[in-house]
């Protein structure tokens, strides 16, 4: 299982990259012409999470989801713990549904921007979990809308926990 995690973090790296890539390369670029990026800052980072705050299945979200995975990946101004507890959907099965794969990747993105908002906001690198499952709802409910037919068993039981109040249990 662990092996099956960090598949799932690198794809969400991957489908990051490539999806900004596509965005940021002009159709007359070289496919090999790429620039080394430049890792971002807290002000890049918190306009990305805006972004994605505002429509996360906009187009530029794909950007922002880059942004957002680079600096995850390379800052000490966040600290960030997945687990079973703080994200539940990266370790449910998706019986070889690769739209489902993708999505918890989604989701994962979300996550990490409404965990690293609070922390960012805050000033102090501290694990935040509720408004990471916080942007990963809003997320979820997105996708909802644009896919009525999908659903998380992972995600349903968080938005339910969400409904009673109890984040903040499911925190400690």
């Amino acid at each position: 299982k662990p092996m099956k995690i960090l598949n799932r973090l690198l794809l969400a790296l991957c489908l990051a990259v490539s999806i900004a890539h596509a965005a940021e390369a002009p159709a007359s670029a070289p496919a090999n012409a790429s620039a080394p990026m430049a890792q971002p800052g807290k002000e890049d980072v918190l306009k990305a999470i805006a972004v994605m705050d505002k429509d996360f299945l906009a187009p530029e979200s794909g950007q922002a989801a880059q942004t957002i995975m680079r600096f995850a990946e390379s800052s000490k101004e966040v600290a960030i713990q997945l687990n079973p507890k703080t994200t539940p959907w990266l370790f449910g099965e998706t019986k070889g549904n690769e739209a489902g794969e993708n999505t918890r990747t989604m989701l994962l993105i979300a996550y990490l921007a409404g965990n690293m908002q609070a922390q960012l906001t805050a000033g102090k690198a501290v694990d935040s979990p509720i408004p990471g499952w916080e942007f990963a709802l809003k997320a979820y409910l997105a996708i909802q809308k644009s896919d009525g037919q999908f659903k998380l068993d992972e995600l349903e039981a968080l938005k339910k926990q969400q409904a009673k109040g109890e984040l903040p249990k499911l925190a400690k």
